[in-house]
């Protein structure tokens, strides 16, 4: 895996709330940490499996920060850590990261992934779904809450972000769509083969199907391009059951055609459950309530076990269930019931990630290296840490780590404000057109909404720049690994597009450079001894000291004729060309 720098360079050019403290007992979550090595050590004894050693501190501190902040530590950070002689001094870190607002931010990066999609642009819908989900997981709302709100949003998108859910590109998506991908990725049930025949390995048939889907026929999706920003809404009515009934009762004088129209969207105002649980289908704008109660009811353990499952596979690299959205008769948990104590766990403590996500970071499992575990392990036996690699934004704020962060946030800042003082001055200069009548005429039905245009602004302005550039650029990177039978939110791979771009683009070649306020710019200010340097150098990038064998070669590198900034610059250059930069581990 590895980044199109060259997109990131113009990504940096181009691109466009208050933290409740957690209290002590929310976070340190001894009974999460417990409940995992409990499950996971009797897997070990029954199977007679070594587990790896405990990651050694570098490790731990590089993985801890990927895993909770979607990026590595600074050097301060990294100093702290070190200097720190504290015997629990892992657990105070992961209880300050929890409750860092950068940890929201990385849950919207992994949850806006999946539920809505990357998309780079500050308009349409992906950034400001993300800063909204942020600032409710760093709000300390509990996923409970969160699914609610996504299910039964409404309103404009200005005010409203999570009704994006319901648009790609700014234009409303087919109402089947969205009932497949939202029982997906929010219950992580898969129906979505029901829509057409019965599901080939499943109980559901096509009114299953159509009975989720009907929880969404109660909203209207519009967008009215004609106001300036896109008018993007969702409102709950009966305007789209009324059509359907009215065309019901005039089926029989139509074409044969549309007559078969009409019999498939008849099927489509039904609601009812896949457990089977018909609604009143009387006040169609009741029921996506109906459907988001039901969601997170108490009686309906699959999505609280379905969110579990994906915290887990987000700590450890893979869920106790696999798929981790795609639940069925035919998958069975590695681990089913450590699965059902941690929901039971979860629900009780008020379905509470941050709680949860503490403890799992906490116990003896993730804390593992990544090597050293017993070669006839699996990885259903979650002995050792995965070696797995870095996510498009987290690769891509490993390498802004290393180069001027501050002149490329504030790249990043001046482009999205830009964004909106054009808008602005779009607008006056609409209204002074149009008051001196010199409107042209294909113009004249355009009104610009300066009051929507200041609420993107103030969402867009809630996400610190460092952030929405490592989101635009991710967005654009990602593309170069997608394909047709991956989900965006895992289809990031290493390609040979990705590995040239790494290995040849400019962007790379600028962070190895030794400026001012590079990483090489401020380690030479520290110091001018070269085996120091190299010890901070390989500190800064990969988060651990050079081996004494890495020590001696990197020595013999900086010391060989030539330039010395030359030299250094090689090194750093072969430093981030390695998988263990590439990887979290």
């Amino acid at each position: 895996m590895r980044l199109a720098l060259s997109l990131l360079a113009c990504a940096a050019l181009f691109a466009v709330a208050a933290l409740e403290s957690v209290a002590a007992d929310e976070t340190r979550a001894p009974g999460v940490s417990a409940l995992v090595d409990a499950g996971l050590e009797k897997g070990w004894a029954a199977d007679k499996i070594k587990p790896a050693p405990r990651s050694s501190d570098g490790e731990f501190l590089r993985r801890v920060y990927f895993d909770t902040t979607g990026a590595p530590p600074s050097r301060e950070e990294t100093r702290r850590f070190f200097e720190d002689t504290s015997a629990d001094k892992r657990d105070k870190l992961i209880d300050a990261l929890v409750a860092d607002p950068r940890f929201g931010r990385y849950m919207a990066d992994i949850w806006a992934a999946a539920i809505k999609g990357r998309g780079a642009g500050q308009l349409n819908g992906s950034d400001l779904f993300a800063a909204w989900f942020a600032q409710r997981v760093n709000a300390g709302a509990g996923f409970n809450e969160i699914w609610r709100e996504i299910i039964t949003a409404k309103g404009s998108m200005a005010d409203s972000p999570a009704v994006s859910v319901y648009f790609k590109d700014n234009e409303a998506r087919d109402l089947r769509d969205v009932a497949g991908q939202l029982t997906r990725v929010l219950t992580g049930v898969q129906i979505q083969c029901a829509q057409c025949h019965k599901h080939p390995y499943e109980k559901y048939e096509v009114a299953d199907f159509n009975g989720m889907t009907s929880f969404f026929v109660g909203a209207v999706a519009r967008v009215n391009n004609d106001i300036r920003p896109a008018r993007v809404t969702v409102t709950d009515s009966d305007e789209n059951v009324k059509k359907i009934r009215d065309a019901m009762r005039k089926r029989d004088t139509l074409p044969k055609e549309q007559q078969a129209l009409v019999d498939t969207y008849s099927q489509l105002i039904k609601p009812k459950t896949l457990d089977g649980m018909l609604i009143d289908a009387r006040d169609p704008t009741r029921w996506r309530r109906e459907l988001a109660a039901w969601t997170v009811a108490a009686e309906n353990r699959q999505t609280p076990r379905y969110i579990v499952n994906r915290i887990f596979a987000i700590a450890f690299g893979r869920g106790i269930h696999e798929p981790v959205d795609d639940f069925n008769s035919y998958n069975e948990p590695s681990h089913p019931e450590l699965l059902e104590a941690l929901t039971d766990d979860f629900v009780q403590s008020g379905w509470d990630v941050r709680r949860l996500y503490a403890g799992l970071l906490k116990s003896r499992a993730w804390q593992l290296s990544s090597g050293g575990a017993d070669k006839n392990t699996q990885p259903r036996h979650f002995a050792s840490y995965p070696v797995r690699p870095l996510g498009p934004e987290q690769f891509i704020a490993s390498l802004v780590a290393f180069a001027d962060g501050a002149d490329l946030a504030q790249a990043t800042h001046d482009a999205k404000k830009k964004v909106f003082e054009d808008a602005r001055k779009a607008a006056a200069e609409f209204d002074r057109l149009k008051k001196e009548c010199k409107l042209p005429e294909n113009e004249k039905r355009y009104t610009y909404d300066l009051e929507a245009l200041a609420k993107y602004e103030k969402w867009v302005e809630s996400m610190p720049d460092d952030w929405l550039l490592r989101r635009t650029a991710a967005a654009r990177y990602a593309r170069l690994a997608s394909d047709d039978e991956m989900a965006e939110s895992e289809g990031f791979t290493l390609t040979i597009d990705q590995a040239l771009a790494v290995m040849n683009g400019p962007f790379t070649n600028k962070l190895a450079l030794v400026s001012e306020k590079s990483l090489l710019g401020q380690i030479f200010k520290q110091t001018e001894k070269p085996e120091e340097r190299i010890k901070l150098l390989y500190l800064g990038v990969l988060c651990r000291e050079p081996s004494e064998s890495e020590l001696k070669r990197a020595i013999e590198l900086v010391n060989s004729p030539g330039r010395v900034h030359r030299n250094y610059e090689d090194l750093m250059f072969a430093l981030l060309m390695t998988t263990e930069f590439a990887t979290n581990h």
